[in-house]
């Protein structure tokens, strides 16, 4: 007898839909497009194939369970047809009786057993398509025991009127068995089959050579375009273009509207590369300006500061050669020379001597700074924990006096130049102290954090504070905050904010009034 649980394949869709999925997840990990067409593609072919699998299974135990109810209405009719040939044991009626399966294709065998176990009649036939097949597929439905249908309906004793409500249960008088032949339904699924894959591998083929177009009239120009779009900002070669693609408009859209980018960021580049070139002269020029002013004016300035000098000397002189003079003077003429003399003349040459000093001051200053942009840098690898070290030990005893702490913590090595980087570290510190807040002892911590592919070194202080109107422009060259009774010309900030930018780094402030600042600055890391 058929097992019909063989015919109850497993049709979920989530094993194959899941695997299906990993597979297009996979393929769309990858940066082409076309992966992801053909992953697409390969999607939608299993799905139509799962598709196909599942309207077959649906198909087949439809017509099994259709022929298998058939055949029990059929075996019912003949069981009570064949009532009276086995109580009479009739052998000829049992034959015609079985010999009406003939009109029924399906069936193949049928037979009455009486209830002693003899066979009272036999009927078997051979359906006509079954020939239709193929003698292994036949032999291999044998083997597998999905060829035939074999159904067993017990023959029962008609019913007698009881005088009792209880009905006394019906006597077995013998069994009906009827075999049907299944061959016909196999072949109608071999046909839908044989239909199905050449259909299906069409579908396939069709859509995989459409999919190859796709790819090469559509996503080949893309990814080319995306290559050139990468390779263009890794080397900023603005003067590449990309050539048109026939008979693709969109495409061909996109690729003049790139190129018309292109030719404008290579305007705009040469643009400012020209003024890159215009202001790097304009630099070298003032550079070289701020040079020949600040050492030339410092000749006069010493010569004015030569004269003043004489000019007192001569004053001490003439004091001397007017004493004798000055006996015979009325008192209000003698006092009058006297304050001339001593008041009037020395307080001239007081401001004179104060102005030439602030002038040199400023002159040295614009003559360090011009130079600053002159001079060459030695970079190398800087061990900015033993310069800080070190710049610490030159001021101890100003930090000292001020009764200020100065905190490091661990700090790395540089890419720098050594001489400029401990000028950097010296003006902050010197700075630091400088404008430390006596109210309150001092307190100077000194640290680095690492950001990629540079170091940020923070200067912090609690001192007396910058106000936030000061602190844009501090760093502007003779530009100091509002503290102007501390002494200073206004250059240190300007210095370090150019020694810096020209170690490629940039400088930074942060700083409420009254409580302290922190000035960072970055620098390159150390190449390896």
């Amino acid at each position: 007898m058929i097992d019909r649980t063989r015919l109850q394949t497993d049709f979920s869709l989530k094993p194959a839909i899941s695997k299906m999925c990993r597979l297009a997840s996979s393929s769309s990990g990858s940066s082409s497009i076309a992966n992801r067409l053909h992953a697409i593609l390969r999607v939608s072919t299993g799905v139509i194939f799962i598709s196909f699998v599942l309207f077959t299974g649906y198909m087949v135990l439809s017509k099994y369970q259709d022929t298998v109810q058939r055949m029990r209405s059929l075996a019912s009719i003949l069981a009570i047809n064949s009532e009276a040939s086995l109580i009479f044991t009739d052998k000829t009626s049992a034959e015609e009786n079985l010999r009406s399966l003939s009109a029924i294709a399906e069936v193949s065998g049928a037979g009455i057993i009486q209830a002693d176990g003899n066979t009272l009649a036999e009927y078997a036939a051979t359906p006509h398509f079954a020939q239709k097949l193929p003698l292994a597929m036949r032999n291999l439905l044998d083997r597998l025991s999905i060829g035939k249908l074999h159904l067993e309906q017990p023959v029962l004793a008609p019913s007698r009127p009881q005088r009792s409500t209880r009905e006394s249960k019906r006597q077995v008088i013998g069994l009906l068995w009827i075999e049907a032949d299944l061959t016909g339904d196999w072949l109608e699924l071999a046909t839908v089959l044989g239909i199905f894959i050449p259909v299906m591998f069409g579908i396939y083929s069709l859509s995989r050579m459409l999919n190859n177009r796709l790819a090469y009239s559509v996503v080949k120009p893309l990814e080319e375009l995306a290559e050139t779009a990468l390779e263009i900002g890794q080397k900023r070669n603005y003067d590449r273009r990309m050539l048109p693609h026939p008979n693709i408009t969109e495409l061909n859209a996109v690729v003049n509207g790139f190129n018309q980018m292109l030719e404008q960021i290579e305007s705009r580049d040469k643009e400012l590369q020209n003024r890159r070139d215009q202001l790097q002269q304009y630099n070298e020029e003032l550079k070289d300006f701020s040079y020949i002013i600040s050492h030339d004016l410092r000749a006069p300035i010493i010569n004015v500061q030569g004269f003043v000098n004489e000019l007192g000397l001569s004053l001490e002189d003439l004091r001397k050669l007017l004493d004798t003079e000055m006996a015979p003077m009325p008192g209000h003429k003698k006092a009058a020379l006297l304050n001339i003399l001593n008041e009037d003349i020395p307080t001239s040459t007081r401001f004179i001597t104060g102005g030439v000093a602030k002038m040199n001051q400023l002159l040295a200053g614009i003559l360090k700074i011009s130079r600053l942009g002159r001079q060459e840098l030695n970079i190398g690898i800087v061990d900015t924990q033993r310069l800080v070290n070190d710049n610490i030990e030159a001021i101890k005893y100003q930090s000292t006096q001020a009764g200020a702490k100065i905190q490091v913590e661990p700090l790395p090595q540089v890419e720098a130049d050594p001489d400029l980087l401990s000028q950097i570290f010296a003006n902050l510190l010197s700075n630091a102290i400088k404008y430390l807040d006596p109210k309150r002892p001092g307190r100077i911590q000194i640290w680095a954090d690492d950001q990629g592919d540079h170091f940020r070194f923070f200067v912090k202080d609690n001192g007396l504070g910058i106000p936030e109107k000061d602190q844009k422009r501090i760093f502007e060259m003779f530009r100091r905050g509002s503290n102007h009774k501390l002494e200073g010309e206004g250059i240190g900030l300007n210095y370090i904010k150019s020694a810096i930018k020209r170690l490629n780094g940039a400088i930074a402030l942060e700083s409420i009034a009254g409580q302290g600042s922190v000035f960072s600055f970055t620098l390159p890391k150390a190449s390896s």
